[in-house]
Formats: structure tokens, C-alpha cells, sequence
């Protein structure tokens, strides 16, 4: 299962800085422009798995309801609807 999530910009920043692509004196600017890159890239690689056409394969967006993403924890899972919906009604469900 893909899990597609909204990244805010201090989001990828920590992640930056995690990896090592950055550290704590890296100018916001030289930031500010690694931003697009890794972006892409997260796009670029959820974009490949999409492709690869796993068997089984589904995604859970952010953006998407409750209850459209019980139903697919439900599936993938293989889990009553009910067990599906407490998961994604958790509300830390989508947080670092």
C-alpha cells in the first residue's frame, strides 16, 4: 500500500537534514532551492511504484475521507470495515 502524504516545506527540510542532504547551517536560500529536487524525487518514486503494477497494489491519500480510505485499508488488509474505520480516524495517522 502506498501512503500518499502532503509534505509542507519544513517537512522536506527535516527530511534534508535527516539524509544529510542539509545541516544546520545550510543557508535557507541553498533550502529553498533543494526544495523542487526532493519533491521530485518523492513524486518520481511513488510515480514508479504506481507503474511497476503490484499485484495487490493500492494507495491511502491524505486528501481523501475517512471513509474512502477505510475502504481501502479495508481491502488491502483484509480487515472489517469497522477495525478499517478506527484506523483512519486516527488523527495522527498522516504525522511524521
Amino acid at each position: 500500500m502506498e501512503i500518499e502524504c502532503k509534505f509542507s516545506d519544513d517537512y522536506l527540510i527535516g527530511h534534508a537534514m535527516r539524509v544529510g542532504l542539509a545541516g544546520e547551517n545550510t543557508p535557507r536560500e541553498t533550502l529553498e532551492r533543494l526544495l523542487p529536487t526532493i519533491r521530485n524525487d518523492i513524486t518520481f518514486e511513488a510515480d514508479r511504484i504506481r507503474e511497476a503494477d503490484f499485484e495487490g497494489y493500492a494507495r491511502m491519500r491524505e486528501a481523501d475521507t475517512i471513509e474512502v480510505n477505510s475502504q481501502k485499508l479495508s481491502q488491502f488488509l483484509a480487515i472489517p470495515s469497522d477495525k478499517a474505520h478506527e484506523v483512519a480516524s486516527m488523527h495522527y495517522l498522516f504525522a511524521d
